[in-house]
């Protein structure tokens, strides 16, 4: 299966935009994220390792994609001295990748500020020695530190530290690791940079103009200026993920028209109601909110952080997200791929050894039927059982179309068999499928990557078993 190539963003007349691969093919990227290189407090639990073998059975479940969180602890441990070891680990991962034909996110991830900042949670991102603390004690309040938010209001007002604005250490550190990923090139399996996960208001308001826009603005000017072609992904402030609703705070900051939108969507996870059923209709409209905030930035948007825990309950409301991504005809990355045991440890998407989950089919429905790239827009696809209908519009060529997972070995399969057949317009045409495999003693997968010619003009494509 290849990597998605040369992805960039495409502005049509009279419609939205949209991610294209290296072809101008229209691209969704679906697949999940996998935190084995960030750093966390030695007191958390730590992601583990990632190796090709993981890459191998992303592929048998259909993800082309994977979000890697990186932290700038790891990049720049002191003031300008880059880990070059740290380095060389994300290039050999993206090259993993790219022999999966899997797309790579590189994530500049933090949660509360810095592991430092908030022990014994969810902590990562800076280095300790930009950690602008101004003396105010590490006192857990609901959700963070005092001093966390300390050394957020000091990173956005580019407070200086080691000689220089602390932004400008920032930057330097992942410009290091985009050039490493291989950002620098057309021809990369790197799907695009993400300048900064969640990032936490902190400061004068309204934070978005006085402080995360200018922020944003500043740092893709410098990863251009460095020779970073690839997308630059960019989120709203955390404050979405409880109040599923940015809409009001988002404003154009920037020339580039080569930016995605990257949104996470808790719906019912971080906010009310706290139920996978019950908040459906508050997902529905996150997603509506998402795509009109999406528009006023001028962007595609993806949808690059989603999950929950693992419950029958909770698989009903992964089928409902799944749906609201074929309604917008956008991509996403399910949070996570693999957890050791400890605190939040019951969201992973397969167990360490890469076997299927027992109580949750996440990993079964996150790989049934779905649309992978299409020659020009992609206009709507929907999925039900045995059926994979998508509308095209462009100019005519080959579509690539994930057929499914059959799970053959080590737990039950949503997918009696993988979809093979093709109509457009009504009538039968040719359809090549791929096998993909992954077998392990616990495990046996079996995947198709399904490609077709679709003709020019408007078209509507039905798939099936």
């Amino acid at each position: 299966m290849p990597a998605p190539l040369g992805v960039h963003v495409v502005h049509p007349s009279g419609s939205g935009a949209y991610l294209a691969d290296s072809t101008g093919h229209a691209l969704l990227l679906r697949g999940v994220n996998d935190n084995a290189l960030a750093e966390y407090a030695p007191d958390y639990r730590q992601a583990p390792a990632i190796g090709p073998s993981d890459f191998n059975e992303m592929a048998a479940l259909g993800f082309n994609f994977v979000r890697l969180p990186l932290s700038w602890s790891r990049i720049m441990p002191e003031p300008g001295v880059i880990d070059r070891q740290y380095l060389d680990r994300v290039s050999r991962v993206v090259s993993w990748a790219r022999s999966n034909g899997v797309g790579v996110l590189v994530d500049m991830h933090e949660d509360n500020f810095s592991w430092p900042s908030y022990p014994e949670h969810e902590a990562d991102g800076a280095p300790s020695w930009a950690n602008l603390y101004d003396g105010t004690p590490c006192t857990p309040a609901a959700t963070t530190t005092a001093c966390a938010l300390t050394a957020f209001k000091n990173f956005w007002a580019n407070e200086p530290v080691a000689g220089r604005p602390i932004q400008t250490w920032y930057l330097e550190a992942m410009t290091a690791v985009a050039k490493a990923a291989g950002a620098t090139s057309v021809r990369t399996n790197v799907v695009g940079v993400e300048l900064m996960n969640e990032p936490w208001p902190s400061g004068p308001s309204p934070f978005e103009v006085n402080s995360l826009y200018p922020f944003y603005d500043r740092m893709i000017t410098g990863l251009r200026a460095a020779g970073v072609v690839t997308p630059i992904w960019f989120e709203p402030s955390l404050i979405r993920n409880v109040t599923n609703d940015a809409v009001a705070s988002a404003a154009r900051f920037s020339s580039d028209d080569d930016l995605v939108y990257a949104v996470h969507i808790y719906t019912g996870v971080f906010s009310p109601p706290f139920s996978p059923i019950a908040s459906i209709p508050e997902l529905q409209t996150s997603y509506a909110n998402a795509a009109t905030e999406a528009g006023v930035f001028g962007a595609p948007f993806v949808v690059d952080e989603y999950g929950s825990s693992a419950t029958p309950a909770w698989n009903s409301w992964l089928t409902a997200q799944l749906a609201e991504q074929n309604t917008y005809t956008v991509g996403s990355s399910f949070w996570l791929w693999k957890q050791r045991p400890g605190k939040w440890d019951n969201w992973a998407t397969v167990l360490l050894d890469g076997s299927l989950r027992s109580t949750t089919l996440r990993a079964q429905i996150l790989s049934e039927p779905h649309v992978d790239a299409v020659p020009g827009p992609l206009l709507a696809a929907t999925s039900t059982a045995g059926t994979l209908t998508l509308t095209t519009d462009g100019a005519g060529g080959s579509a690539v179309v994930w057929g499914g997972t059959v799970v053959t070995h080590g737990g039950p399969t949503t997918t009696q068999s993988t979809f093979s057949k093709v109509t457009i317009g009504g009538k039968s045409v040719p359809a090549a499928c791929r096998m993909i495999s992954y077998r392990t003693p616990t495990t046996r997968l079996q995947g198709c990557q399904l490609t077709f010619a679709i003709p020019s003009g408007h078209q509507v494509v039905v798939v099936t078993p």
